[in-house]
């Protein structure tokens, strides 16, 4: 080191005969040193494990993906050592040599005569290979390589080296394209992938960066970069210094194509995307429209719509996208082109014409209309929202956000940005825009934003006043009004509109019903909570018998169980939801009175998740996890949370109450003596803090010290729940449960007999 630069004593950068052999292994141990790891390394969804015992292995992503930091960090805890060839500009015929030298180098540098015996003067790479095969199997080793941008390399070359040299572990990284189907087939091996961060992970990487995101906004910056960590690092670094750290302005320019500053991902990826066959770049901007996965059929569909293929064609096509590592396969069915990729597609659409863009999206409409008949999602939903908007489809926009089921899918930013255009177009037409307003207005009330939503109720006033409007129209506006002058403290504005609202409503049972729950709902809210009950009570037992239903139906049977009972011909969607309401509303009015309440939110839940109302079903499932938590029941409040509230909160992708939930959640685990784990997920969420609203950051606050309190002075005990055993027979038998039966054991003769007479057995049964 000090002759070749040239310090003292070897300023002339000379050394010996003697020296060379020492200076030749030296300079071989030191060529195959790994790259060094970030200096914060995040782990990526469901790593796979670094060593395997297969011959050949292949992770396969897009430049930016992080396969270089994951092999990196992932070595540093590896139990053997692991040799890392980076090929990026190597011929292929002198991969084996390449691999023979690191390898040796690696493993037998400092062993005096092993590194002459393997590199041969004159030998050919393969026969280096062979023979330090052979040497490995005589000491019982495997030696684990990891090539990178191993894509570049002839497969054939690989299978060589895989041929000759048994004792060697190959981990191949490697970027899209056609020589990973060739890998494939060759080894008979599937290529394994890593996964991108997820929500928390891009959180604390926006974080460090100097950004404010909450969970949707991460989740939104997941759908646009995949998760990569390269390109989530650069976008955080954009948003930190062009949009002053937020998220969510950086997400909505960059989805709207009218960002400036372009991105590492852009840079990156529109290299190989302008690569592609023509045929192949249009087919990327045609899919790119979707967002969700679609089956083969929907996707060969819309290519033969769109570009007037025949089916052989239109699948052709779909054939020659997975090797450009644009498309993801979902299973045998589903394809999808990649998030990080979807950016250039929309892009190329864009510059391909208005015309040729709202064609794709008329057909995708369509196709999407079928699709969500037979295979519902939230994802379709707001995808056909977002087509719907796009191609001015007002009306249907408006049937949506007047319906209250709309409300409880998790989809209300897609339609809002639609709705305020609509309601602010004064060259419209004043149903449609007061229904907008009606719209608007119910998602107020629903997130306590109570000054646009009076705003909002005064414009759908003056509408009225300035049109033609009918009774459906009016009894929005006055219903509307109502509530918000309850949600005010506005007592007399509420006996008011009372009034008003009474007279009009038709006199049907189901909407005397409705009028009723909105009136207790009201009285509930200026704080009358024993009117509250009372009426809540009564439109219970109504909605009961309405439904063909008692409680006592209910209990022991979930969902699944109770949907047979259910009348049949008729839609009771609606009924099972104002049912739901009211429960809600006489377990909230119960509570304020200090009344047990658990029964009712629990029933709640129940028809909430039959009429697929998922937000009301988890808002409800918190409220009844506090109540029991209040009632020192952890072990309950636990269940309910991982059974019943998480599974729905992820199969249906809602994200507005997931930090709430996992708050409350810590608490529970705290409470339940996991305290690493409660510790843990707070954690986790701490990056979500600055960007929380004031109420919900300072509810985590007082969590955060509840946690700190639980786990240093312990926590109350838990309570004993004994359910009684006919009780719990009836449960085991609604819910389909294999009862337990006792052995029988012998009852001895001077024992009470087992009848209950109370005499003892000799003199009862026992004669």
């Amino acid at each position: 080191m000090l002759a070749s630069a040239g310090s003292p004593p070897r300023k002339d950068h000379s050394f010996t005969r003697a020296e060379l052999p020492g200076l030749f292994e030296q300079l071989v141990v030191q060529m195959q040193e790994l790259p060094a790891p970030p200096s914060v390394y995040r782990a990526q969804m469901n790593e796979p494990a670094l060593l395997a015992e297969k011959p050949v292995r292949i992770i396969a992503g897009l430049s930016g993906a992080g396969k270089t930091a994951w092999v990196a960090e992932a070595a540093q805890h590896a139990p053997l050592p692991v040799t890392y060839i980076d090929v990026v500009e190597m011929p292929g015929a002198a991969l084996a040599s390449a691999v023979a030298r690191e390898v040796a180098g690696r493993i037998y540098g400092r062993s005096s005569g092993k590194l002459g015996e393997i590199l041969l003067p004159g030998a050919s790479g393969l026969d280096m290979l062979g023979t330090l095969s052979v040497t490995l199997g005589q000491e019982g080793l495997h030696a684990d390589v990891v090539i990178d941008n191993a894509h570049r390399i002839p497969a054939s070359d690989i299978e060589a080296i895989v041929s000759r040299a048994p004792h060697l572990r190959l981990l191949l990284l490697c970027q899209p394209g056609p020589g990973i189907a060739a890998l494939e087939a060759g080894f008979n091996i599937q290529a394994e992938a890593l996964n991108g961060w997820d929500e928390d992970t891009i959180a604390a990487a926006a974080h460090d960066a100097g950004c404010l995101a909450n969970f949707a906004d991460c989740e939104r910056l997941s759908r646009l970069t995949g998760g990569l960590p390269f390109y989530v690092l650069n976008a955080a670094a954009v948003a930190a210094r062009d949009y002053g750290g937020a998220i969510r302005a950086f997400c909505e320019d960059v989805e709207a194509q009218t960002h400036i500053v372009e991105t590492a991902q852009e840079i990156i990826l529109k290299r190989a995307f302008e690569g592609l066959p023509a045929d192949a770049r249009e087919t990327i901007a045609l899919l790119s429209v979707a967002d969700v996965a679609l089956s083969k059929d929907e996707a060969t569909q819309l290519l033969q719509e769109t570009c007037g293929l025949d089916a052989k064609g239109a699948a052709a096509r779909l054939r020659a996208l997975p090797s450009t590592g644009a498309l993801e396969l979902f299973g045998v069915t589903g394809l999808k082109i990649h998030d990080a990729v979807r950016m250039l597609g929309k892009g190329e659409l864009a510059a391909r014409g208005p015309d040729l863009e709202k064609k794709v999206q008329e057909v995708l409409r369509g196709i999407i209309i079928r699709s969500i008949r037979q295979d519902w999602s939230i994802g379709k939903l707001g995808l056909l929202i977002r087509l719907f908007g796009q191609l001015g489809d007002a009306m249907i926009l408006v049937q949506f956000a007047t319906d209250e089921l709309f409300h409880e899918m998790g989809v209300w930013p897609e339609i809002e940005p639609y709705l305020l255009a609509i309601a602010a177009d004064g060259d419209g037409e004043a149903e449609i825009r007061l229904w907008a307003l009606d719209g608007l207005v119910f998602n107020d009330l629903r997130t306590g934003q109570f000054e646009p939503g009076e705003a909002r109720i005064d414009a759908m006033k003056a509408l009225l006043d300035e049109h033609d409007l009918g009774e459906d129209e009016w009894l929005a506006w006055g219903m509307k009004r109502m509530l918000l002058m309850s949600m005010i403290g506005n007592a007399a504005g509420v006996q008011e509109m009372l009034g008003l609202v009474e007279g009009r409503v038709p006199a049907k049972p189901e909407h005397m019903r409705v009028f009723r729950y909105n009136r207790a709902l009201a009285l509930f809210k200026l704080g009358d909570n024993t009117t509250a009950v009372a009426e809540a009570g009564k439109l219970v037992e109504e909605y009961y018998e309405a439904l063909g239903l008692t409680p006592a139906d209910v209990i022991g049977r979930n969902p699944p169980q109770l949907r047979p009972l259910l009348p049949k011909g008729r839609d009771v969607t609606d009924q099972l939801k104002h049912l739901a309401d009211t429960l809600d509303l006489l377990a909230q009015a119960a509570g304020r009175k200090s009344q047990r309440s658990t029964m009712a939110r629990i029933h709640a839940m129940k028809f909430y998740e039959l009429a697929q109302a998922f937000s009301s079903f988890v808002r409800v499932g918190m409220d009844l996890v506090d109540e029991l938590v209040w009632v020192n029941d952890f072990v309950s409040a636990r269940y309910t949370i991982e059974r019943n509230i998480f599974p729905v909160i992820q199969a249906i992708g809602l994200t507005s109450d997931v930090l709430e939930l996992r708050a409350l959640y810590a608490v529970v685990l705290a409470y339940c003596g996991d305290h690493q784990a409660a510790a843990n997920e707070v954690e986790r969420l701490r990056p979500y803090e600055e960007a929380m609203d004031p109420n919900h950051r300072a509810a985590f606050q007082d969590q955060k010290q509840i946690i700190s309190d639980v786990r240093r002075y312990g926590g109350p005990p838990q309570r004993r729940v004994d359910v009684p055993p006919p009780l719990q027979a009836l449960f085991d038998r609604r819910s389909g449960a294999t009862p337990s039966v006792e052995a029988r054991k012998k009852v001895g003769r001077n024992e009470r007999c087992p009848c209950g007479s109370g005499q003892k057995y000799k003199r009862c049964h026992g004669r």
